[in-house]
């Protein structure tokens, strides 16, 4: 019986993150990994050219992928977001890293730049297609069936050519169904300031789908007011680097 129910809760886990119609009532916590000339990195505030090789983590003694890889299963995290900032900035997509995220057994969202959109999703990998590789707000109603992610920065959502009020992008995105939807605050990533509620409420007024942010969670207390919105799983790097997260569900 108990390997029975083990079974079950792994199939109720593995439904949430895949984003089908089963949503859960506990919220996810979700590393993230940014990854810059192979490195781990610590991202502050969406300035890449700043970005640094992550130091004085709880997690690991190395900026080493497979080491931080290996070290958040045993924690018993089962995916990860992954930002390959080689791939974002210079095209220069490490290609080794799906093949470690299987070696491990576990599953990623995956950022690599504009080549995503170009890719398609694996057992293992989902691609993520960031709203800052398209030209134009309309190429969301191409991506049926993908993970987006809502580049926010400056307070609008980013575009290769422009930026748009949240509002506007949110009745495109209401036109065609996603898998999952990401929000992510660049203003607030690894600055510890907490994440904008009220924006996070209204975005989740809007859309029904799965619904994952990221950018400036600090505290437990964060994430349940996160949970409380109706937020399905949140993005977190710095916290769990520092020890002040330090498991999957909440």
């Amino acid at each position: 019986m108990d390997k029975g129910i083990s079974i079950l809760r792994r199939s109720i886990d593995e439904t949430i993150i895949r984003g089908d119609e089963v949503l859960s009532e506990r919220i996810e916590v979700i590393p993230v990994i940014d990854i810059l000339n192979g490195v781990v990195v610590h991202a502050v505030a969406g300035r890449r050219e700043e970005y640094k090789p992550i130091r004085d983590s709880v997690l690991i003694r190395q900026p080493d992928p497979g080491e931080l890889l290996v070290r958040l299963k045993e924690m018993g995290f089962e995916s990860v977001y992954i930002a390959d900032l080689d791939g974002i900035m210079y095209n220069k997509v490490n290609d080794n890293i799906p093949r470690l995220v299987e070696e491990v057994g576990m599953r990623a969202m995956m950022d690599i730049g504009i080549s995503g959109l170009r890719r398609s999703d694996t057992e293992h990998i989902e691609y993520v297609v960031g709203t800052e590789y398209l030209r134009t707000v309309e190429q969301l109603l191409d991506l049926s069936g993908r993970v987006v992610s809502l580049d926010m920065i400056h307070g609008k959502v980013k575009f290769a050519k422009y930026s748009l009020d949240i509002d506007y992008v949110l009745n495109v995105i209401k036109q065609v169904h996603l898998r999952k939807l990401l929000f992510i605050d660049l203003d607030r990533v690894g600055t510890m300031q907490g994440p904008n509620l009220e924006l996070i409420k209204r975005i989740r007024n809007e859309y029904s789908g799965l619904f994952i942010v990221g950018g400036g969670v600090r505290s437990v207390k964060d994430i349940l007011q996160l949970k409380e919105i109706g937020v399905n799983c949140v993005l977190i790097a710095t916290a769990l680097h520092k020890g002040i997260i330090d498991k999957r569900f909440y």
